[in-house]
């Protein structure tokens, strides 16, 4: 599935639904283009071709594009440069009781009058750039800015998302503290999993759009890198947050085994002093039960309720000297 959005100096946005006008277009000085790709695409074979040898990409930044690659990266060439990121799938989130979520793959590729996209189905920074298109603007469209609008909305959709990540972490500190259950480990790991697996992705990620906004690449004008700064300090807060998210989640990790660790301690702890006191009642029926014909008070007709005395008297004081100690 493709959309080919064409926004022209004085006739305004338009969507194309033939690829073949890509050369005509291509020539117009007055147009700008936006090939947007969605997964599933329903001719991979055709649309690498004229990636290839319409708008002239490099073959191994297209071979990157029509697979999974990974992780963040910035490819610069002769006249354009070819950016892959990641953006929040909010079909995944899971943020009520758990922090469950994953990034999706956004390929971008940025030339002086386009933009190609590809990424996966309902990308809502996608969604969102698509309507802007469609609203009026004193402002005119080019390349860097249509690229600045996605960077932008991009970084803006982890922001609420990070604020339910602190949000689901607290609840899940005071569940811990209050109420420490086995199934809450595995809760805290996949919470520990998730933000250790997107820090390594932002950070990434933060590299990229530091060189960006640094005006390391010729694409972009100079006057607009402001832009693309106020994006970076955006995402740097992103970054803040998660790096904060992973001392959180350890720090709930430990607490999570240190109360554990205390009530077990509290548990062994009455186990003990509940055999210590049975050791010498133990003991005193041990005795008593032998059958020797000898034994003292083997016939004595108050031997029984001597021993049963004798045992409640001993664990009575047992009871009494634990609890002086406040062991009990």
């Amino acid at each position: 599935m493709y959309t080919l959005h064409v926004v022209r100096a004085r006739e305004g946005h338009s969507v194309e639904t033939d690829l073949d006008r890509l050369p005509e277009l291509l020539e117009d000085p007055q147009v700008l283009i936006w090939l947007d790709l969605e997964e599933p695409l329903s001719d991979a074979e055709d649309v690498q071709r004229r990636l290839l040898e319409v708008l002239k990409f490099h073959p191994l930044a297209i071979e990157d594009t029509l697979q999974d690659y990974g992780h963040p990266k910035l490819d610069t060439y002769q006249d354009h440069y070819f950016v892959i990121l990641h953006a929040i799938d909010f079909g995944s989130l899971k943020l009520l009781q758990e922090v469950s979520f994953s990034t999706v793959e956004l390929d971008i590729f940025v030339g002086k009058r386009l933009m190609v996209t590809h990424h996966a189905p309902n990308m809502r920074a996608i969604e969102t750039l698509s309507k802007e298109l469609l609203a009026p603007t004193n402002i005119p469209w080019t390349a860097p800015r249509l690229f600045h609008r996605l960077l932008d909305r991009l970084v803006d959709n982890f922001i609420p998302v990070m604020e339910q990540v602190g949000e689901t972490l607290e609840r899940l500190e005071d569940e811990v503290i209050q109420q420490p259950r086995p199934e809450l480990l595995d809760r805290i790991l996949n919470a520990k999993k998730t933000i250790f697996r997107l820090r390594r992705i932002l950070n990434h990620q933060r590299t990229i759009l530091d060189s960006i906004a640094r005006g390391h690449h010729d694409l972009i004008p100079r006057k607009q890198l402001a832009f693309f700064r106020d994006v970076f300090d955006h995402f740097v807060f992103v970054v803040d947050q998660v790096e904060s998210y992973r001392d959180q989640v350890q720090a709930i990790m430990d607490a999570y085994l240190s109360v554990t660790s205390n009530r077990m301690n509290e548990t062994m702890k009455v186990l003990t002093l509940i055999s210590t006191i049975m050791l010498p009642l133990t003991f005193i029926a041990g005795v008593y039960g032998m059958n020797f014909d000898n034994m003292p008070e083997l016939h004595w007709s108050l031997g029984y309720p001597f021993a049963i005395g004798l045992m409640l008297v001993i664990a009575g004081g047992m009871i009494l000297f634990f609890r002086s100690r406040k062991l009990l």
